[in-house]
């Protein structure tokens, strides 16, 4: 049974000498005994060995990278110091070969170098008199130039943007810049003339007579002419025009009004002269050397506060807010609800912005804003005043 052959075709026994089957010609199957090769299992100790060897494998690769670039880094120091003292020797043997030369002229005689002494020295592109320069550190040298003026341009760029910006928000009253305005004040400071300073009255207080109010110098004031040497007043709030005429009439000196008693009347600075309570003053009138004086006399009784309905809780002006683009300019305010002969007094918070009468007409005078008060009894009103002149 050991040495018979089963035909895979048939099923036939046949003797294992015979190399076909005697039944059908088929020829024996060939099985193959051998046991297959197991595959080594890896264990987790060998590949983290692996892993350690191809970590020190690439290390290892890494180190030689650096050393060879390394060495090469030094040979090029190498050719660049080799490279320097050959020009360092190339203008040692040029400045002997001056010196040669020009002992020869002296001594009339040929240079006693000879010709095959002097180095064979090929021009190349030089680096400040330095000789010629290898051609990758020209090429560095190309790129660091635009480099250089690229970064300048930056920098000058940055300073404009700088300056520009911070002179803009000056300009626009943004920011604060004391650098700006010493430059401001000392371009116009030479051309634009002093404010000449006014003394400051009191209601207690005397006319000023010492203070003097000059211009330039250039035509003093010789004289003061008043339209008027006394006014009289019989009620609160009336006003005049007291016209001061100066000599000559082409004088530099300023002219200034003042009241001794503003309680009792009140005068602009072109000369409008009201009446605000009972009793005497005098009104000053200064230019240069020369003053000039006008008795202002009230003869009326102090008003009395009027008494309203308790159905008025509150002031209601005929406009809260008006401007005015001229000196000059006048505007009269009402109050609307309250009864036609109720008595309003009315004051003005700046009367060097503007002046208000006792009947609520109100006059520009200078540039600014102030606040004109309307009062009746115990309730009040007010209203803006503002005075933005132009050019124009």
């Amino acid at each position: 049974m050991l040495n018979k052959n089963v035909c895979p075709n048939c099923g036939q026994l046949y003797d294992t000498s015979l190399s076909k089957c005697p039944l059908c010609g088929t020829a024996p199957q060939v099985v193959n005994t051998t046991p297959p090769v197991q595959r080594k299992r890896i264990t987790d100790a060998e590949r983290r060995q692996r892993r350690s060897e191809r970590k020190e494998a690439e290390q290892e690769a890494r180190r030689r990278k650096r050393e060879a670039r390394f060495q090469q880094d030094e040979e090029e120091e190498l050719l660049i110091e080799e490279e320097e003292a050959q020009r360092k020797e190339e203008k040692r043997r040029q400045r002997e070969e001056k010196k040669a030369s020009r002992r020869a002229e002296k001594n009339g005689g040929a240079s006693s170098i000879p010709n095959s002494t002097v180095p064979n020295f090929t021009p190349g592109p030089a680096r400040d008199g330095r000789g010629p320069m290898p051609a990758e550190y020209e090429e560095k040298d190309r790129r660091r130039v635009p480099r250089v003026f690229l970064a300048l341009s930056c920098v000058i760029l940055a300073a404009t943007l700088l300056v520009g910006g911070s002179y803009l928000l000056w300009k626009k009253d943004i920011v604060k810049l004391p650098i700006y305005d010493k430059l401001s004040t000392g371009k116009s400071g030479s051309t634009q003339p002093k404010e000449t300073e006014r003394p400051e009255t009191t209601q207690t207080e005397a006319p000023v007579t010492t203070t003097l109010f000059r211009g330039d110098g250039a035509i003093p004031c010789t004289g003061i002419s008043l339209s008027q040497s006394t006014i009289t007043f019989t009620e609160s709030g009336a006003q005049t025009q007291l016209q001061a005429d100066l000599l000559p009439e082409d004088t530099t000196d300023e002219r200034h009004f003042s009241s001794s008693d503003t309680g009792v009347v009140k005068v602009s600075p072109v000369g409008i002269v009201t009446a605000v309570g009972p009793g005497e003053a005098t009104i000053t009138v200064l230019c240069g050397e020369e003053q000039a004086v006008c008795t202002v006399i009230c003869d009326f009784a102090a008003p009395t506060d009027p008494t309203l309905s308790p159905d008025i809780t509150e002031l209601v002006l005929i406009s809260d807010d008006i401007s005015f683009f001229h000196a000059g300019e006048s505007y009269t305010l009402t109050v609307t609800n309250i009864p036609a002969g109720t008595p309003v007094k009315w004051r003005s918070l700046d009367e060097s912005v503007a002046t208000v009468d006792a009947g609520g007409h109100v006059v520009a005078v200078d540039v600014g804003t102030t606040r004109v008060i309307a009062t009746v009894g115990d309730l009040s009103a007010e209203c803006w005043v503002r005075c933005p002149f132009t050019d124009d």
